[in-house]
């Protein structure tokens, strides 16, 4: 190993070659927009983006799951899921939930067909007063009712996980040719 590279010899009795790699391991991500837990009130239109990054391969699906059980796409009219190629190596999936009601509530999962999942946890509220509520992992700041109308709109965020596939690219360096 020489410094963040690998150095390769080959022999035979016609020539010695040498041959400098670096490799550079390139990890998609995939992370759900906006906060770990999202607060929205009944009749709420609620998009949930998962985002795909650094994926030199497109994901064949992006399945939305809401408490481990698929959502389907099959009524429009309440949710939709669409999955769409916005650069070389980036996916969006989006879940949109129309009108939402306290029953939408809960763990909501994007799992591309070619990578690990993300999760958000989603809060439909009926009357009760968000401030009370906190957000995110243990935190214990209220939701400030200036950015009430905004967490509507429903973007969450998720940790990037360790994906199933990494894509690795090798770049030649050198190439010596010995006698």
């Amino acid at each position: 190993t020489l410094g963040k590279g690998y150095y390769c010899q080959q022999r035979s009795h016609i020539r010695n070659a040498s041959y400098q790699l670096i490799i550079i391991i390139n990890m998609p991500k995939i992370e759900i927009m906006g906060e770990s837990d999202i607060y929205v009130k009944t009749g709420s239109t609620v998009n949930l983006k998962c985002v795909i990054t650094q994926s030199l391969e497109e994901p064949a699906y992006i399945f939305w799951y809401h408490d481990n059980e698929r959502v389907l796409n099959y009524d429009r009219s309440a949710k939709d899921i669409r999955m769409e190629r916005v650069g070389p190596d980036t996916t969006v999936g989006t879940l949109v939930i129309y009108n939402g009601r306290r029953e939408d509530s809960g763990n909501y999962t994007c799992s591309p067909s070619n990578l690990d999942s993300a999760s958000v946890l989603l809060h439909v509220l009926n009357g009760e007063h968000p401030a009370a509520m906190q957000r995110g992992k243990n935190a214990a700041s209220p939701i400030p009712g200036r950015w009430w109308s905004h967490l509507s709109a429903g973007l969450g965020l998720s940790a990037c996980l360790p994906p199933r596939t990494a894509a690795i690219a090798v770049v030649l360096l050198g190439l010596a040719g010995h006698a």
